[in-house]
């Protein structure tokens, strides 16, 4: 007999498929936008700031809470209408007597206050976050060779995207840490526990999370439709912080003088007080829209920055 003997065919291996292609991609974008945050001064400095600004509040808000907290367990303020007040200074004035009475929404509040301290200016870091992942391209004039070696203009769009709500996410993490740190010594040594278990306290504090992250979004919309650098910063460092102040103040005006109830209502429409709105255990003035009013406010902020920036890169000419 004579032996066959087969020689097995070599196994050539499979080429990736698309969407295994495409995902490769999406991480690889995404750790080379990493990669250009960690080699720059940028991160680090923010995250100062970050840390700056969060001891500063939580040191101001522990001694708020623990003013309150007295007062709350020592039976509330008495409701004194003042002289010649408006209708809408005496219900100010009425709800805040009635919220020092309650000890339990005093300590939510007080908690929530504490452990998002620093978010004002938190957010505002993760908007600049945002804004210098997508200008950096055109200052430093490396955005046509970013887009000739991944001519998908929406893979580099998406991937920034995706980059400034994880870096957002680590301000919003290490901001975390350090204020439930604090604000959780504090809040035992007064003997009330944590409040970590209190739903209220807890939605504050997972809806702040989703703030830093749509504020990053935001920074990267605002960066494409403002391509230079110093115009973007400026622009959304002062419609962040000046036109927030304004904003409120030209609305409590309109209340306290006019008794318009519905300004109070319009003026969640404005993104800075939107995230106030979203992280408040209760509403944080009367008439004040629901927490979950704020939070679709912002989603829709940052899902209609993100498409808008989208689009006009994938349709701008990048030279």
């Amino acid at each position: 007999m004579t032996a066959v003997t087969t020689t097995p065919e070599p196994q050539t291996a499979s080429a990736p498929g698309p969407a295994e292609a495409s995902g490769g991609r999406a991480v690889h974008l995404v750790r080379s936008e990493l990669l250009k945050i960690r080699t720059t001064n940028t991160w680090w400095i923010f995250l100062i700031g970050v840390f700056v600004a969060t001891a500063l509040a939580a040191t101001v808000w522990i001694a708020v809470g623990n003013s309150q907290i007295n007062t709350a367990a020592a039976g509330g303020e008495e409701f004194v209408p003042p002289e010649n007040a408006s209708e809408a200074e005496l219900e100010i004035t009425r709800q805040q007597s009635e919220l020092s009475q309650d000890l339990t929404r005093t300590l939510h509040d007080a908690s929530a206050e504490i452990y998002t301290s620093g978010q004002f200016f938190g957010l505002m870091f993760a908007l600049l976050l945002g804004i210098l992942l997508i200008t950096n391209e055109f200052h430093h004039q490396t955005a046509t060779t970013t887009f000739l070696v991944t001519p998908r203009r929406t893979q580099v769009v998406l991937a920034k995207l995706a980059t400034a709500m994880m870096g957002a996410g680590f301000f919003w993490a290490f901001a975390t840490l350090l204020s439930v740190a604090a604000g959780a010594i504090f809040l035992a040594t007064k003997g009330y526990g944590t409040q970590l278990t209190e739903w209220p306290v807890l939605r504050a504090i997972l809806f702040n999370a989703l703030a830093y992250g749509l504020w990053g979004v935001l920074g990267v919309g605002l960066g494409v439709l403002i391509r230079s650098q110093i115009g973007a910063v400026l622009t959304g460092t002062v419609a962040y912080v000046v036109g927030t102040f304004l904003i409120q103040q030209i609305v409590f005006a309109l209340y306290f003088l006019l008794d318009w109830d519905w300004v109070l209502d319009v003026m969640v429409l404005w993104p800075g007080v939107a995230s106030q709105v979203m992280i408040s255990p209760e509403p944080p003035y009367p008439s004040s829209p629901s927490w979950w009013v704020g939070a679709l406010v912002l989603i829709a902020y940052g899902v209609g920055f993100g498409v808008i920036g989208t689009l006009i890169t994938r349709r701008r000419d990048i030279s």
